[in-house]
């Protein structure tokens, strides 16, 4: 019944204060969530085929032992999937980023042996600065179609790195290089863990956070985006 008058109430807020698209600002339809249903058709997804598989993995071939690599849109320049990168980031919408990590979620088969999920964690001054790290909600996304435990404070980051916009594919490699610690190793051994972040260009940031947990003893990594370049 509290579900029913929930989504009664929400119906009626919908009608009165429609939200609109994010990518195009039409205003929302009940069924549609954050992107309308012709932008969402028009999205980039990257498929569960052969091709877009190899094509994720290969991303870390000869860098970082990871099993798998998961990412729903690919990520180009310009495109709509940076709309809605940016709308999360810097317009304040973490339950956007929790919808599509559900939405990414679904594309993981339950039988993959993971055990929990580790987001890429911000310097506790951007998080302030911030208010949220969208690894963190993308991670929540994923745990509530995984039902897997997230561990967020396992892993920290030790200094407050620049942004990468702007940088070349070797600084990003030197802006990150050894700004992630582990913690709680010992929670972590013999563990297959799902390490989430938002995009993945270079792979800079993750290859980086992804070498420290491997150090664990047993410790296995696969890697969870919202997009990545392929």
């Amino acid at each position: 019944m509290n579900q029913q008058l929930a989504s009664f109430f929400r119906s009626v807020f919908q009608v009165i204060y429609p939200e609109s698209c994010c990518i195009c600002g039409t205003d929302l339809v009940r069924g549609e969530d954050y992107v309308c249903t012709v932008c969402a058709f028009d999205l980039p997804y990257i498929t569960a085929n052969e091709q877009d598989v190899t094509k994720l993995n290969k991303l870390f071939w000869g860098r970082v032992e990871v099993q798998k690599v998961y990412s729903l849109f690919n990520y180009q320049k310009g495109n709509h999937v940076q709309t809605i990168l940016h709308y999360i980031k810097y317009k304040s919408r973490p339950n956007i980023a929790i919808h599509f990590g559900e939405v990414l979620a679904r594309s993981i088969a339950e039988n993959q042996g993971l055990d929990c999920i580790v987001p890429v964690p911000l310097h506790p001054k951007k998080e302030r600065a911030r208010g949220f790290n969208q690894s963190q909600a993308i991670a929540q996304g994923l745990a509530n179609e995984l039902n897997l435990p997230i561990y967020k404070s396992h892993i920290i980051r030790n200094s407050f790195n620049q942004s990468q916009t702007k940088f070349s594919k070797y600084d990003r490699y030197e802006n990150v290089r050894s700004i992630f610690s582990v913690v709680k190793a010992k929670e972590l051994e013999g563990k297959h863990v799902l390490l989430v972040d938002d995009v993945l260009t270079t792979g800079a940031t993750i290859e980086s956070c992804a070498a420290e947990l491997l150090q664990v003893s047993g410790c296995k990594v696969s890697i969870a985006t919202l997009a990545a370049r392929v």
